[in-house]
């Protein structure tokens, strides 16, 4: 089952795709994009191309619980992404994937995608666990 995984920002996505078996994961591509729809189309047409059987949404909780602006700036693009594609779409915590990415060096942007397979790799650990 090959899963995507997204770090949405506001000005770069960070994509990750699974193994054909959802075991593993890595960093597929980063898209530089600010306009919403167009990072939405470039989700569809990856988990399309990829033949992918699920995509996972990182959920940028505060550490304080509740809620911000950034979270339901998330959500509601989750939703979106759900009404444009037939592929289910789930969400996950994404707490300290941007800090393990920049773990090592200067930010390139490259780190958004490796962020997102942190991510990815978390879920699909938890989903072989139950």
């Amino acid at each position: 089952m090959r899963v995507l995984g997204i770090d949405l920002g506001k000005s770069r996505t960070g994509i990750a795709l699974s193994d054909p078996l959802g075991v593993t994961c890595s960093p597929l591509a980063v898209v530089r994009e600010r306009d919403e729809r167009e990072v939405l189309l470039r989700v569809a047409a990856l988990a399309e191309e990829y033949g992918v059987e699920e995509i996972v949404v990182g959920l940028p909780r505060p550490l304080k619980g509740g809620s911000n602006e950034q979270l339901e700036s998330v959500i509601a693009f989750t939703e979106r992404l759900g009404a444009c594609t037939a592929t289910p779409v789930v969400t996950w915590d994404e707490r300290f994937t941007s800090k393990l990415a920049d773990r090592g060096g200067k930010r390139t942007g490259e780190q958004d995608s490796v962020a997102a397979c942190y991510m990815l790799q978390d879920y699909l650990d938890w989903r072989s666990r139950t």
